[in-house]
């Protein structure tokens, strides 16, 4: 039923039950493969903040959070893939899915942060809406 899995991960906790139940859904579903996409959004910097390199802080931090995934997705043993964007999370991952011919999303209920969610709007509501295929939302 569900070939092609893919994952939104951002770290938080949700997107850490979306990733468990992932694999645990490829491994009863004998799925092909299960996908990881990790997304950062612009960030809406004009200058540059304190002689700081922001790309290589973002690039650190996507490092540190997919090799975790990497990890726990290698010790489940299921066939998968990881990558990262820049951009609209939501706008990326339904693209993503359409493109590729994923079966189902599976997202986290709420992503990094109460605020950020209520400020942007939930990525999890607009994929759910937007995509062509079923998105299982996990808490």
């Amino acid at each position: 039923m569900y070939k092609k899995i893919l994952v939104a991960f951002d770290g938080s906790k949700p997107s850490v039950s979306a990733l468990k139940h992932g694999a645990r859904l490829a491994k009863t579903m004998g799925s092909e493969r299960i996908t990881v996409v990790h997304i950062n959004q612009e960030l809406p910097l004009q200058e540059p903040v304190l002689n700081i390199d922001v790309d290589k802080l973002i690039d650190d931090e996507d490092q540190q959070l997919l090799s975790s995934v990497v990890q726990f997705l290698s010790e489940s043993n299921v066939e998968y893939g990881v990558h990262a964007f820049h951009g609209d999370p939501s706008t990326i991952i339904t693209s993503y899915a359409e493109k590729e011919g994923y079966d189902v999303i599976i997202v986290g209920n709420t992503g990094k942060g109460m605020i950020k969610e209520a400020l942007l709007g939930s990525v999890s509501h607009k994929v759910a809406h937007s995509a062509d295929c079923p998105v299982i939302i996990v808490k």
